[in-house]
């Protein structure tokens, strides 16, 4: 609705009688609630208290823009609980907030997967700091490693021996404020068909900022590169691609807030509105996250037939 017509909406119903300009005051002055309301709702969920056996939780960012931009105007940075397939964390930045490890509270047992954007030393460290668990996917250039030994590792010849279908997974380290951290490499070569789609991607990316291609990115597009620090007791060399192959839950997840709740179509310019107006979209993804969880969790007959089942869904640790 207009702000005129929101205005008159508020009358109808009896909420007060305020004017245009009334409306548009304090939807400007009601971020820093709608925000606490958020807060708290995550805090009633048990979401960012909890520490299940092993949770898993996927992070990731999208770019919002304001009407008639061209560029990257806020942020919504997402943390979403596998198990429960539920909105964990949210932040809301401007274009300066990055996409960063260092921004996600980790709680110590929790395995974080993360995409490429997230492949940076320092957040991997804080992780690994904190107590937590990573499966994090890499590329070649964004995320020096070592050999046990000591010395740099040639991810993109190391990578060139696998045949197709081979898995390959080395124990290496990455080092960071003059720490070393143990951690192991798993690579996979892709398909002939995965691979052109990423070299075509990369050539486009370079014609477009108008800079000569390194032949070892061509080459990396053969391979899909993950790093964890989970020893492969706990999990397995295949059982380490796959859980990376969950991240596109969250994908889902930004896909629903966009095409549902219309996250994408910010209808305001002015910053303090605009937070107000991100702020109530992401109360409103959450109300509806709760209605999905209820609605799965109903049982006629008012309990599980296979208590045992439900209870795997919730530990991910079983399954890895």
């Amino acid at each position: 609705m207009s702000l005129r017509q929101t205005a008159a909406w508020a009358e109808l119903i009896g909420l007060g009688r305020l004017s245009d300009v009334a409306v548009l005051k304090r939807l400007k002055g009601a971020s820093e609630w709608l925000g606490h309301l958020i807060l708290r709702w995550l805090q009633q969920r048990g979401l960012t208290t909890r520490v299940p056996p092993v949770p898993v939780r996927i992070v990731d960012a999208s770019v919002i823009c304001r009407p008639g931009s061209t560029g990257t105007d806020w942020r919504l940075h997402l943390g979403l609980d596998l198990a429960s397939q539920r909105i964990s964390t949210v932040e809301l930045t401007g274009p300066e907030g990055g996409e960063t490890l260092l921004r996600h509270p980790i709680e110590p047992g929790q395995i974080i997967l993360g995409d490429r954007g997230y492949a940076q030393r320092g957040g991997a460290a804080s992780v690994l700091d904190a107590g937590g668990h990573l499966v994090l996917r890499i590329s070649w250039q964004s995320f020096p490693l070592q050999g046990r030994a000591g010395g740099p590792l040639d991810l993109v010849t190391c990578a060139e021996i696998l045949k197709p279908g081979e898995i390959g997974d080395w124990e290496v380290q990455f080092e960071h404020q003059e720490q070393l951290y143990p951690i192991r490499l798993v690579a996979l070569r892709k398909s002939q068909a995965a691979a052109e789609k990423e070299q075509q991607r990369i050539r486009k990316a370079a014609s477009r900022k108008k800079r000569r291609i390194d032949k070892r990115s061509l080459r990396a597009a053969n391979f899909v590169y993950i790093l964890t620090d989970l020893p492969k007791q706990q999990l397995p060399t295949a059982e380490a691609l796959e859980l990376y192959r969950l991240r596109w839950q969250i994908e889902i997840t930004f896909k629903r807030l966009k095409g549902i709740l219309h996250l994408d179509h910010l209808r305001a310019k002015d910053p303090d509105l605009a937070r107000s107006y991100l702020y109530a979209k992401i109360l409103g993804a959450l109300i509806v996250d709760e209605m999905c969880n209820e609605a799965l969790s109903f049982f006629p007959w008012g309990y599980p037939l296979f208590p045992r089942a439900v209870e795997h869904l919730a530990s991910p640790a079983d399954s890895v």
